[in-house]
C-alpha cells in the first residue's frame, strides 16, 4: 500500500469546496415536478357523483311530497262532498272558510232558509282567543329585536 500525503492547504481547499456545495444545495432546494392528475380526476368524479346523488334524493322527496299533498287534497274534497251529502237531507248548509290571520279553516253549519249559523267549529270565542294570543305573542317576541 502506498501512502499519500496531503498538505494542510490542499485539505482546507477541498473542505471549503465540499462545504460550498452542501450549503448551495440546501439553500436552494430543487423543485421536483410530480405529475399525477389521476387523484384530481377521481376527486372531481366523486364530487359529481355526490352532487348527482343529492339531486336524485331531493327530486325523489319532492315527488313524494307532491303525491302526499295531492292525496290530502283529494281526501279533503271527499270529506266536503260527504258532509254536503249528509247536509242535503236536512235544510242546512256547510260554509267552509279560511282565516288568513290564524291560518285555520272554519266550518259553519247554517240553516239554509234563514242563513242563521247553527254551529261553528272552532267557535267564535276560540277564534277570538287565538287572535288575541297571536297579538300577545307579537308583543312578547318582537321580530325587530
Amino acid at each position: 500500500m502506498s501512502s499519500t500525503s496531503v498538505s494542510p492547504d490542499t485539505a482546507n481547499v477541498a473542505a471549503a469546496q465540499v462545504s460550498r456545495q452542501v450549503t448551495q444545495s440546501s439553500a436552494s432546494p430543487q423543485k421536483v415536478a410530480v405529475e399525477n392528475p389521476v387523484p384530481e380526476i377521481q376527486a372531481e368524479a366523486s364530487l359529481k357523483e355526490s352532487i348527482r346523488s343529492v339531486a336524485e334524493t331531493a327530486d325523489s322527496e319532492r315527488e313524494h311530497t307532491l303525491r302526499s299533498i295531492t292525496n290530502v287534497a283529494d281526501d279533503i274534497k271527499e270529506a266536503i262532498e260527504t258532509l254536503n251529502d249528509a247536509l242535503a237531507k236536512a235544510p242546512t248548509k256547510a260554509i267552509i272558510s279560511h282565516d288568513d290571520q290564524l291560518n285555520r279553516y272554519i266550518v259553519k253549519i247554517a240553516d239554509e232558509r234563514s242563513g242563521e249559523v247553527i254551529r261553528e267549529v272552532p267557535s267564535e270565542a276560540v277564534l277570538k282567543f287565538a287572535r288575541n294570543l297571536q297579538e300577545i305573542k307579537g308583543l312578547l317576541f318582537d321580530k325587530a329585536l
